[in-house]
């Protein structure tokens, strides 16, 4: 019996799967996939869209950003990996930190715990490049090396996006024109 009950969960599982991943664009489906996705998103096994072709593609190029502060209150910036430069390899073997830091902007409370996390982390753990900083009188001073413990930690998604026009074909590379979007995502505060 538990062979049978095995077998039927796992055709189950992947009719489910192919159903939740068919293209919108197969309409007699529709209602099926309507029903079937909030089903398998309940349980954790949804497969999302994977818009991955024209006409509009996913673009997942951004990083995520943390602007740190010590106790002295000396500035740091901490800066998620780039996945877009990043080598084949660093994807392979980091696919689940590139998997995280793409979904993190989805959820608040993953990203309040990100941000909790970087700051219990910095410097040990995770480390933080120094930022300018000024002085009383206005005079740009070097940056300085961040002390732990870490005070406050804002978090933000940076975005690279391409800017077309409505009905404009893709440019080529040297000609397209992108926008840089800066999204907050969570702040954590060391409790006095």
């Amino acid at each position: 019996m538990k062979k049978i009950a095995i077998r039927i969960a796992s055709v189950l599982f992947c009719i489910g799967v192919l159903i939740d991943t068919t293209p919108e664009s197969i309409l007699w489906l529709w209602r099926t996939k309507a029903w079937v996705h909030p089903v398998l998103e309940r349980l954790g096994l949804s497969q999302g869209d994977w818009p991955l072709f024209a006409p509009n593609p996913v673009l997942n190029n951004g990083v995520i950003v943390a602007e740190l502060s010590d106790r002295n209150g000396n500035p740091a910036t901490w800066t998620s990996t780039d996945w877009e430069k990043a080598s084949a390899w660093t994807k392979f073997y980091r696919f689940r930190h590139m998997n995280y830091h793409q979904r993190l902007t989805n959820t608040h409370l993953a990203a309040v715990d990100f941000a909790e996390y970087l700051r219990l982390a910095v410097p040990d753990r995770e480390s933080a490049v120094g930022s300018i900083r000024w002085s009383q009188d206005n005079q740009m001073l070097d940056p300085a090396p961040i002390e732990p413990p870490v005070r406050e930690v804002k978090l933000y998604k940076y975005r690279n996006s391409i800017v077309l026009e409505e009905g404009q074909a893709l440019p080529r590379l040297e000609q397209t024109i992108w926008s840089t979007q800066i999204n907050f995502l969570a702040r954590s505060d060391a409790q006095p």
